[in-house]
């Protein structure tokens, strides 16, 4: 699943995964067990990160425009 997927595209959490449950992630890294990755919370500083296995996210076939961390 990794292997299809790109820094900067969007994946959702499995709606049973603790508080991130339905989120949009924001794949940061790929990883050998599935992906790392930030959401951005509205009114909240900065971003939480999340480590995800392949069965705890789907590929939603968004890509995010800006990156944290990324150069221009």
């Amino acid at each position: 699943m990794t292997q299809d997927l790109k820094i900067g595209d969007i994946v959702q959490v499995t709606p049973d995964k603790e508080m991130f449950g339905a989120c949009m992630v924001v794949v940061t890294e790929l990883k050998s067990f599935g992906i790392q990755g930030y959401v951005q919370s509205a009114g909240v500083p900065g971003q939480q990160y999340i480590r995800l296995k392949f069965d705890e996210y789907e590929p939603t076939g968004g890509k995010a425009v800006w990156v944290v961390g990324e150069q221009a």
